[in-house]
C-alpha cells in the first residue's frame, strides 16, 4: 500500500504536486484556523451567556426567597404573638367583650401587616368555632375543603402553597402558642402572586423560558418572551420534565442538550426548583457578525495563495514543460536542437547542463556512431544474404502442401514443425514473447527432433498454465533442449533417454506460489505480485551421460565451442541483470539439470 501510495505520488506532475504542497501549506491551515476560531468564539460566547444566566437566575431567586422571608417573619410575628394567642383562647362573657377585643387590638396587630407591606392581600387566622370577623378571623370550617388544609393543619413550619391557573400565593401553617393550648389555629397570608415573580420578567434580556417546579414537579410559575422564529422554543412543563429526567446535570447546568441552554436553581426558602432555558442558536447567531469578518479575511488569504500557487507554477513549470518538450524531440531524433537559458537559478542550470549534455552526445556521435555505422550495414547485409527466413518459413507451407498431395506424411511433419519453429524464432523482430509460444517455439523443434531421432527419446512438459503469459527473452529453451539432446540423450548407451521441461510461478524465497504446488501453512497463497519480487523458474532436465565441473564450466565460459547454452546465458544476464543467469548441475551417469530464474512480468 505504501509504495502504491509513494508511486502514485511520484507520478503526478510538478505543478500539481506544487498546487497541493501550497494547499497542505497555506490554504489548509487557513481553514483549519477559521473553523477553530469560530468554534473558540461560539464556546466562548456560550460559556459567557451561561454565567450571565447563572448570575440573573440566582439574583432572581434570591429577590424571590427575600420577599417570601419577609412574609415567613411576618408570619412568625404572628404565630408566636402572645396577645393575639390569648385574645383568640380567651373565654368571654359577651359578644360586646370579644367584639370590643377584636376591633380594639386584634385587628391593628393582623391589618397593620397589610398597611405597611402593600403586596399582601390578606391575612387571616383560622380558628376552631364560629368566631368570623371581617377577613382577619374565620372559622376553620371555611378551609376544610382546601388542597392546603390537611398539611397545614398538621404542621407548625410555614408552608408555600402556589396555583400558577389562579395566579394564587400564599402561607398556611399550623400556629405554635395555640397548638400549646389545645387549640387549633391555621395562620393564613395570601400575597400577590404577580408581584412575587416580577423579577423574572423585568430584564432586558429576550428569548428566553422560566418554569418554577415544586417539589412534588407541580408548576408553581412559567414565563416565557420568544419572539420571531424562536416562538416555537417555548418548552411545556412535561417537555421540560422529561429533558430533565434524560440529560445529566453538571452542577447547575444540564449536559447534552443539543439546542437549548437549560439551567436550574433551588429556593433555600421554599424548596422550589426554578429552571431557565433559551436556545443556543440565539446566542451563536450573535456571532455571525464577526464570524463573516473572519470568512472574508480567510478567503482573502485563499485568494492570494491561489494567485501564489499560480504565478510559482507557471513560473517553476513553464520552464520545466519547455525542457521536457525539448527531451521529446531529442527522442524522437532531434539531434541538432539548440537547449538554451538566461537563467542561472536551479532550473536554468538544469537546463544549461542539458543543452551541454546534448553537445557532448552529438559529438561522440559524429566520432563513434558514424563512423562504424557503414561497417555494421555491411555485416548485416552480409548476413542477410546468408539466409533470408522470411522466404524460408513463407516457402515451407508450400512443401507442407506438396507433402500431404503426394502422402508424405513425415516430410508433413518436419515441414509444418519447421515452419512453425522459424515462425515463432522470429516473432516479427521482438526479443521477447509470451513463455506459452515459447514452449510452441520448444514442442516444433522437438518434434523435428523426435522424427529425426525416431521417436527413440521422451519428453515430459510439466509447465503451470498460470506463467503462460509472462514473459521470456525468445529462444532460450530451444538451445538448452538442443544441448540435452546432443551431448546427454544422443550419447547414452543403455536405457531409453528422457528430457523433463518444468515451469512455476515462486517468491524471492524460492517458495514455489503456483496453483499446483503443496499448500503450505507458512506459505502466503496470495502473494501481491507488485509487491514482491516474485521469479520465473525454468527445468530442463535429461537422464543423459551427465558432465563434471570442468564441462560446465567450459560450457558457459567464452571458450565453449558451441553456443548455445553461453548464449542463453549471456541474454539472459543482459536483458536482466547479472544475478539473474543458468545454473547448470550434472552428475556422471545420472544426467544433466539447467535451472533458469528471471523477474516475473505479466504481458498485458
Amino acid at each position: 500500500m505504501r509504495k502504491r501510495m509513494l508511486k502514485t505520488i511520484n507520478n503526478i506532475k510538478l505543478r500539481y504536486k506544487l498546487a497541493l504542497i501550497y494547499l497542505i501549506t497555506g490554504i489548509l491551515p487557513i481553514f483549519i484556523l477559521f473553523f477553530f476560531s469560530y468554534s473558540q468564539m461560539n464556546k466562548i460566547l456560550l460559556e459567557r451567556n451561561q454565567e450571565n444566566v447563572q448570575n440573573f437566575l440566582q439574583q432572581s431567586v434570591s429577590n424571590v426567597d427575600g420577599q417570601l422571608e419577609i412574609y415567613n417573619n411576618l408570619s412568625n410575628y404572628v404565630s408566636f404573638n402572645s396577645t393575639i394567642s390569648q385574645i383568640i383562647s380567651y373565654e368571654y362573657k359577651s359578644e360586646y367583650e370579644l367584639y370590643s377585643q377584636l376591633v380594639q387590638t386584634f385587628d391593628p396587630m393582623v391589618s397593620s401587616l397589610k398597611l405597611f407591606h402593600d403586596d399582601v392581600n390578606r391575612v387571616t387566622i383560622y380558628t376552631e368555632g364560629d368566631i368570623k370577623h371581617d377577613t382577619t378571623i374565620a372559622p376553620i370550617s371555611e378551609i376544610r375543603d382546601e388542597s392546603w388544609y390537611l398539611s397545614a393543619s398538621t404542621n407548625t413550619q410555614i408552608q408555600w402553597f402556589a396555583y400558577s391557573e389562579k395566579q394564587s400565593l400564599i402561607s398556611a401553617r399550623k400556629m405554635p402558642i395555640l397548638s400549646n393550648n389545645k387549640i387549633l389555629g391555621i395562620m393564613y397570608i395570601n400575597v400577590d402572586y404577580n408581584k412575587v415573580f416580577s423579577t423574572f420578567e423585568d430584564t432586558a434580556m429576550k428569548n428566553y423560558g422560566v418554569v418554577i417546579l415544586d417539589a412534588a414537579g407541580n408548576l408553581v410559575y412559567d414565563y416565557d418572551c420568544f419572539e420571531g422564529r424562536y416562538a416555537s422554543n417555548v418548552f411545556t412543563v412535561d417537555e421540560l420534565k422529561k429533558m430533565t429526567e434524560q440529560g445529566t446535570w453538571n452542577g447547575d447546568v444540564l449536559a447534552g442538550v443539543k439546542n437549548d441552554s437549560i439551567i436550574r436553581r433551588t429556593s433555600d426558602v421554599t424548596g422550589w426548583t426554578t429552571y431557565m432555558y433559551e436556545p443556543k442558536s440565539m446566542v451563536i447567531s450573535s456571532a455571525k457578525p464577526v464570524g463573516l469578518m473572519i470568512a472574508v479575511a480567510a478567503l482573502v488569504a485563499i485568494l492570494g495563495s491561489i494567485i501564489s500557487i499560480l504565478f510559482t507554477s507557471r513560473f517553476i513549470t513553464g520552464r520545466i514543460k519547455k525542457l521536457e518538450k525539448n527531451m521529446h524531440e531529442v527522442e524522437n531524433g532531434n539531434l541538432q536542437l539548440q537547449v538554451i537559458s538566461e537563467d542561472h537559478d536551479e532550473i536554468g542550470e538544469l537546463i544549461h547542463g542539458f543543452g551541454n549534455m546534448l553537445g557532448q552526445i552529438n559529438n561522440l556521435i559524429n566520432e563513434v556512431y558514424e563512423g562504424k555505422i557503414s561497417q555494421k550495414e555491411y555485416e548485416m547485409r552480409a548476413l542477410r544474404a546468408q539466409i533470408n527466413p522470411h522466404f524460408l518459413y513463407n516457402s515451407l507451407p508450400l512443401i507442407n502442401w506438396k507433402a500431404i498431395e503426394y502422402g508424405q506424411d513425415d516430410i508433413s511433419e518436419i515441414t509444418l514443425a519447421l515452419s512453425n519453429y522459424y515462425r515463432t524464432s522470429l516473432n516479427k523482430g521482438k526479443n521477447t514473447l509470451t513463455i506459452e509460444m515459447e514452449l510452441m517455439n520448444m514442442n516444433s523443434y522437438l518434434e523435428i527432433q523426435q522424427v529425426m531421432h525416431d521417436h527413440t527419446f521422451d519428453v515430459v512438459v510439466n509447465v503451470d498454465k498460470e506463467i503462460y503469459q509472462y514473459e521470456t527473452l525468445n529462444l532460450i529453451l530451444q538451445p538448452l533442449i538442443e544441448n540435452a539432446i546432443d551431448h546427454g540423450i544422443d550419447l547414452k548407451t543403455e536405457g531409453r533417454g528422457v528430457i523433463r521441461v518444468s515451469g512455476w510461478l515462486e517468491n524471492e524465497v524460492n517458495e514455489r506460489i503456483s496453483g499446483d504446488a503443496e499448500k503450505s501453512d507458512d506459505v502466503d497463497q496470495t502473494v501481491d505480485e507488485e509487491n514482491q519480487n516474485n521469479l520465473i523458474c525454468l527445468i530442463i532436465e535429461d537422464n543423459g551421460v551427465g558432465m563434471d565441473k570442468a564441462a560446465i564450466n567450459e560450457m558457459l565460459s567464452v571458450q565453449s565451442k558451441g553456443y548455445g547454452a553461453r548464449n542463453v546465458n549471456e541474454r539472459i544476464k543482459l536483458y536482466y541483470g547479472e544475478q539473474y543467469n543458468l545454473k547448470v548441475e550434472s552428475t556422471i551417469g545420472v544426467g544433466t539439470k539447467v535451472t533458469i530464474r528471471f523477474p516475473a512480468r505479466k504481458i498485458m
